[in-house]
C-alpha cells in the first residue's frame, strides 16, 4: 500500500504543472472551482428548435453555422430548462458537454473530449455550486480523481484506479499538500462493494443521459450522436477517507421525469 501512495506521491509532485498556482517548491495543488460555461443559443438566427410534446418550449435546440452544427441543448424533463447541453468540434464530434444531473438549473459537471474521446470531467459533486472533483481519462477510461473536500481550492484526496470501480482513496490529513501513508483506502475492500462487471463475469452495460423509455421521444428526434458519452463514473464520496467505511459508490445520473398528461 506504501509503495502505491508513495508513487502517486511522486506523480502528483510530477504533474504539478496541471494544478494552478504551484511553484516548485510548493506541494499543493491548486484548481479554479469555478463554473465556466460556454454559451448555446437557444433561439435566433441559425437555431433549430423542436418541441417533442407541442407545449410551445423546445425540448431540444440545435445552434447550426450553416450545414454544421455548433452545439445542442435538451431538456429531458420537460421543464422548459436545459438539462444537458453538447458542442461539437469542426469534424462534428463531441468536444464538451455541461449537464445538470440534479435538475436544479445550475451546471455541476463540465466534460471534455478530444477527437470524440473523453479526457476529463470536473464536477461540483458536493452540490455547492463550485467544483470540487477532477476526473482524468486516458483511453476513455477513469485513471485517476482529484478532490477537494474544503472548497478552498487545494487538493487533499487522491483516488487511483488499479481496478475500475474499485479506487484507493489516499488523503492529506495533515495539510501538507501529499498523500498521507497512513489514509490510504481500498475502497471495494472496506464496504464489500463488487462491481456488476465482477458480479456478471462481463462488462457492466452502460446507460447514458438518454436511457429509458421516458426519453425515447426525445431521443429519436435529438439524435446525439451515438457514443457520445458512456455511463457516468459514481461520484466521489464527499467524505474523506477514514477509519470509517465509505458510502458505496453511487451513479451521478438521474432518471428524468415524464411530463405529466
Amino acid at each position: 500500500m506504501w509503495g502505491s501512495v508513495a508513487a502517486l506521491g511522486l506523480l502528483t509532485l510530477a504533474c504539478g504543472g496541471a494544478g494552478q498556482g504551484k511553484g516548485a517548491e510548493d506541494p499543493y495543488t491548486r484548481r479554479s472551482t469555478e463554473i465556466v460555461l460556454e454559451r448555446c443559443a437557444r433561439e435566433g438566427d441559425g437555431v433549430l428548435r423542436l418541441d417533442a410534446d407541442l407545449d410551445g418550449r423546445p425540448e431540444v435546440t440545435r445552434q447550426m453555422q450553416g450545414e454544421r452544427e455548433l452545439c445542442r441543448t435538451v431538456d429531458l424533463d420537460f421543464d422548459g430548462r436545459s438539462d444537458r447541453i453538447v458542442y461539437y468540434d469542426e469534424q462534428g464530434k463531441v468536444r464538451r458537454t455541461e449537464a445538470d444531473f440534479d435538475r436544479d438549473g445550475r451546471v455541476d459537471e463540465i466534460a471534455t473530449y478530444l477527437g470524440g474521446e473523453l479526457r476529463e470531467r470536473h464536477r461540483a459533486a458536493t452540490l455547492a455550486g463550485r467544483l470540487d472533483t477532477w476526473e482524468f481519462y486516458e483511453g476513455g477510461k477513469l485513471a485517476r480523481t482529484e478532490r477537494d473536500q474544503n472548497g478552498d481550492g487545494v487538493i487533499d484526496q487522491w483516488w487511483e484506479y488499479p481496478r475500475p470501480e474499485c479506487p484507493l482513496i489516499h488523503a492529506d490529513e495533515d495539510g501538507d499538500g501529499r498523500p498521507d501513508p497512513s489514509s490510504t483506502i481500498d475502497y471495494c475492500q472496506a464496504t464489500g462493494y463488487v462491481p456488476p462487471a465482477a458480479q456478471n463475469e462481463k462488462a457492466p452495460v452502460s446507460h447514458d443521459f438518454q436511457s429509458g423509455p421516458a426519453d425515447e421521444a426525445v431521443t429519436e428526434v435529438s439524435n446525439v450522436p451515438a457514443g457520445e458519452a458512456g455511463a457516468a463514473t459514481p461520484a466521489p464520496s464527499g467524505a474523506a477517507p477514514n477509519t470509517t467505511a465509505p458510502t458505496a459508490p453511487q451513479p451521478t445520473t438521474t432518471q428524468p421525469t415524464t411530463k405529466q398528461s
